[in-house]
């Protein structure tokens, strides 16, 4: 007797599926990762010196998140008992991995207690590519065709543009001292792109030996590796929460009038909690978003999402509108991440067949 055979899902089924997917993907990224820039703004601003405070918190957060993934059931003296698993990377090419992103992590972070607005900062996080493209010449022997050269000149001008449209106003109306902690920004985010732009090189020559399907181990060893390294930073970590118990408190809870159904917290806190939920939104919305997308997609959407954040900083919650510098590096820095990408997928042509004689 025949049994049946399990029906095939339709055409339409399988589209409705693949947009509500795309659909949720978007969300999160534009939900996340814009709200995770306006949670940083709130933060930094409220304490510009906090950058170290912030780098554990998200740190700390993230571990325990990618632990679920991370850890099985095995057998110990006859209990099971819950152990990490066998990491399918070696540890000490994690080890590299995390040093550099704990150094790109508190650098970023850090820039905002010198003066650096998260409008520059937004538009000079995406300037690496100069970086990555001398590295990927110097150290992988890449070569780059036509488009991406004048993709790359035209990040950096945008970057270089951009950068200084926000010093000079500053500059002026407060004096050489700010122009110096403006400058001094400036460079840690430049040391920022090379270590990040390192790290990318790393991550990839590991990805190409070991396979891309180890994203999850990683974003779990570079985070839980880095917690360690905090102790180097344990006296402005304690000065950082001092200054974050003493900010005014903010009630959270049910109601104002039910004493046991809330608590008042420190209002810094509020903030920090937001930063680190949105990043863990952000966070699983672009690793999906690069599973089932051209890489040229993935640039496009994220070039889009840094716009949105770009005016929800600058419009929405600083009501400015912007100068003519900004705006005009942010369209350069934006036009060339598009045209990289796309330059990156062109193909040089076969050559023709010789003809044997």
């Amino acid at each position: 007797m025949a049994t049946a055979q399990p029906s095939k899902p339709s055409v339409a089924s399988v589209s409705r599926h693949a947009i509500a997917d795309l659909g949720l993907i978007i969300a999160l990224i534009f939900g996340g990762c814009c709200s995770n820039a306006l949670a940083l703004e709130l933060t930094t601003k409220q304490l510009p010196s906090s950058g170290a405070l912030i780098t554990l918190a998200q740190f700390v957060i993230t571990t325990l998140t990618a632990l679920v993934g991370e850890v099985e059931w095995r057998t110990w003296y006859g209990w099971p008992v819950l152990w990490l698993k066998t990491p399918g990377v070696p540890l000490r090419r994690w080890m590299v991995q995390v040093i550099l992103y704990y150094i790109t992590s508190i650098l970023n972070n850090s820039a905002f207690a010198y003066s650096i607005p998260m409008s520059v900062h937004i538009v000079f996080r995406s300037g690496g590519m100069l970086v990555n493209m001398v590295l990927g010449y110097t150290v992988d022997g890449k070569r780059y065709n036509a488009l991406q050269l004048a993709s790359v000149l035209l990040v950096t001008i945008g970057v270089i543009g951009a950068t200084l449209s926000a010093a000079l106003p500053d500059a002026a109306s407060d004096g050489p001292s700010s122009m110096h902690d403006y400058l001094f920004g400036v460079m840690l985010l430049s040391f920022a792109l090379i270590t990040s732009g390192v790290m990318g090189i790393f991550q990839e020559h590991t990805y190409a030996k070991y396979g891309r399907h180890h994203w999850h181990e990683a974003l779990f060893y570079s985070h839980l590796f880095s917690l360690p390294l905090f102790l180097f930073q344990s006296r402005s970590l304690s000065q950082q929460i001092r200054d974050a118990n003493a900010t005014p408190s903010k009630w959270v809870g049910m109601c104002t009038s039910c004493k046991f159904l809330g608590t008042y917290v420190p209002s810094y806190y509020i903030n920090l909690a937001l930063n680190v939920l949105t990043q863990l939104i952000c966070i699983n919305g672009v690793n999906r978003l690069t599973s089932r997308v051209s890489s040229l997609s993935v640039s496009l959407i994220l070039v889009v999402r840094k716009a949105v954040s770009l005016l929800i900083s600058v419009v929405l919650l600083n009501r400015q509108s912007g100068s003519l510098g900004l705006w005009s590096g942010a369209f350069a820095v934006m036009a060339g991440t598009v045209g990289y990408a796309y330059g990156g997928m062109k193909r040089p042509s076969p050559q023709p067949k010789k003809k044997s004689a």
